[in-house]
């Protein structure tokens, strides 16, 4: 059981550290995608950057690290410490864990959840 999560979580680092190298994120509406333009570097410092992707690994190792929540099939997407969780859940009780998760990660300024709960399962 440890190794599985020591993996998901070297997993998920690498994934944010393979992305460390783009600047541009989508985001809109102070919070994530709602107005669909790309953000660039300009619209926040370095330092806030950093820490955008400092939130984003910690709320993802931890949706991985629960047995509860999918967290492969959710994503997670931050600009300036206001974290979007998208995806498909298996329930709704699944869905307010995850926002629960990421609510606990230091730095969080706020959580949207735009997470949806998939009617076949």
């Amino acid at each position: 059981m440890k190794r599985d999560l020591l993996i998901k979580t070297a997993c998920a680092c690498a994934l944010c550290i393979s992305l460390g190298g783009c600047w541009a994120a989508v985001a809109g509406a102070g919070v994530g995608a709602e107005a669909g333009y790309v953000a660039s570097q300009e619209d926040r410092t370095a330092g806030e950057t950093l820490t955008d992707q400092r939130i984003t690994a910690a709320v993802k190792t931890k949706l991985l690290a629960d047995p509860t929540v999918g967290g492969l099939a959710i994503n997670v997407d931050t600009f300036k410490s206001h974290v979007t969780l998208k995806g498909m859940v298996n329930s709704a009780k699944e869905a307010d864990r995850a926002v629960e998760l990421a609510q606990t990660v230091s730095g969080v300024n706020g959580v949207r959840s735009k997470l949806v709960v998939d009617r076949e399962s």
